[in-house]
């Protein structure tokens, strides 16, 4: 759906119209530059009018110019394409500038082919209908440009080809090179072409006037491919193999619709499908529509290009939210699953404890005894071995006066004892007390047998928060001096 479109052959006398998508395609019919045929053709239009419309242009008044430029891109590019377009062919509406290649030495400029429809008054009255009905137009290119496409499907390598279709009553000469579009002209209906030598001579023209304006190496040998559906340019093939310039090969429609991949009989009734289905899944190189034609396809593909990002967004979300969905069923499952295991479990717990006989008592007094029983079994405490290391201590410091001790046992070989004591006599001198202080309990950290010393209190609170306070003035007494330590012991 996003390739379907609508490719219109219009020429001077009148328009056809092909539907196409990627596999399939129908031709519409032809619709004559008149009253009824407008009519005719904004019926089709009014049915198909949300689809892009490609219009290849097939006419007399066509104009092809090669021209060397600087290499420059972005705005630049577009000014200097734009006044070069305007100095080749003036006052033209419908022109058009393609970049074929660039030059591989010098500058390194590019080769451009500008081409324009000097006349091209006969095709207001459909653009007028495309434009009421608001058709978004992609394009509007000559007739030879789908004819490269349709050599590209007939992978044909020469490097210097000649197409000669004929088409409508019309012979229609276009010159490529490598493959690119170089040339093309139209020969009308009304020029005698049917004949074999006729055909073969416009054909050498075209090769003269080519070498002439060389745009055609003189050395080179130039490939024609006949295509013509009716066969009136089948006796042309020997006048131009008889030439050594020329080299000359009829397409039959067999291999033309076996390279289009359209069936035989559709391509024998409607001829004139097989440029537009070359041309119909590729890009427009050379555009010759104005930009005020094409605004309303730019804002087709905005509104498409908005409508898939939409999309995909869309489809983003579902599928984030199948998965989280299946992931919460999963979750689910798994919770369901461990809360049977656990009642399963339950129950068999429930059984097993019927089983067991009556106890005496309650498990968690099977578990004070058992605590109890553990103290009971330890060793006793070694008093000696506690109280050594704090008698050598206090010994060496008989001002030291033990006002209370607590004495706790502990689990992991150590005993914590609590010292409450002060000094014997104290005359004010807090210094001198906290000196006294300081050097006995340096004394029991390094007594042996002392893991470790931690002053709780001492009678001048040394903390950097703590606020002064106190006199200076008054009896003072040994009460002052209290202190307490927390003492680890190894037993």
């Amino acid at each position: 759906m996003l390739d379907h479109r609508l490719i219109l052959l219009a020429t001077p006398r009148q328009i056809g119209v092909l539907d196409w998508r990627p596999g399939q395609m129908h031709w519409l019919g032809e619709f004559a530059a008149t009253a009824d045929g407008l009519a005719a053709f904004r019926k089709i239009v009014v049915k198909h009018a949300q689809l892009p419309v490609l219009l290849v242009a097939d006419t007399v008044d066509e104009d092809y110019r090669s021209e060397i430029m600087p290499h420059v891109q972005g705005h630049a590019r577009a000014e200097l394409l734009a006044r070069k377009l305007k100095q080749v062919f003036r006052n033209a509406r419908f022109t058009g500038a393609w970049r074929q290649a660039r030059e591989t030495t010098g500058r390194r400029d590019d080769r451009y082919l500008l081409a324009a429809l000097p006349d091209a008054d006969w095709l207001t009255p459909w653009l007028s209908v495309l434009h009421r009905e608001r058709v978004p137009l992609s394009g509007i290119t000559p007739l030879a440009m789908a004819c490269q496409h349709l050599l590209g499907k007939l992978r044909v390598q020469e490097p210097h080809v000649l197409l000669a279709c004929r088409l409508n009553n019309s012979l229609r000469l276009s010159y490529y090179q490598n493959g690119l579009l170089r040339f093309s002209r139209l020969i009308g209906g009304d020029t005698p072409t049917q004949l074999p030598g006729n055909a073969a001579d416009e054909i050498a023209k075209t090769q003269l006037y080519l070498t002439g304006q060389r745009i055609l190496p003189r050395e080179a040998r130039l490939h024609v491919l006949l295509l013509d559906p009716g066969g009136q340019l089948d006796n042309a093939q020997a006048p131009l193999n008889a030439d050594p310039a020329f080299s000359t090969r009829l397409i039959d429609m067999a291999s033309l619709a076996r390279a289009l991949r359209i069936p035989d009989d559709f391509l024998a009734a409607t001829p004139e499908v097989a440029p537009l289905a070359a041309i119909a899944g590729e890009d427009v190189q050379l555009n010759l529509a104005p930009p005020e034609l094409l605004q309303r396809h730019t804002e087709f593909r905005w509104r498409r290009g908005l409508n898939m990002a939409s999309g995909i967004v869309a489809a983003i979300g579902l599928i984030l939210s199948a998965t989280y969905w299946l992931h919460a069923q999963d979750l689910r499952d798994q919770a369901q699953q461990i809360q049977g295991e656990v009642q399963r479990g339950d129950a068999r717990y429930a059984a097993i404890v019927q089983n067991f006989p009556t106890l005496a008592t309650r498990p968690d007094q099977l578990g004070l005894t058992l605590s109890l029983a553990a103290q009971l079994t330890r060793a006793p405490l070694d008093f000696n071995a506690l109280f050594m290391p704090l008698g050598y201590a206090l010994s060496a410091h008989p001002e030291i006066v033990v006002n209370a001790m607590t004495l706790q046992d502990s689990a992991n070989g150590t005993a914590d004892i609590t010292l409450d004591a002060r000094l014997a006599d104290f005359d004010g001198n807090y210094r001198a007390a906290m000196s006294r202080i300081d050097g006995f309990v340096a004394r029991l950290a390094a007594t042996p047998g002392v893991a470790a010393v931690e002053r709780l209190s001492s009678p001048v609170n040394t903390a950097p928060t703590a606020t002064l306070s106190g006199k200076t003035t008054g009896e003072t007494k040994p009460e002052e001096t209290r202190f307490t330590l927390s003492l680890q012991v190894r037993t």
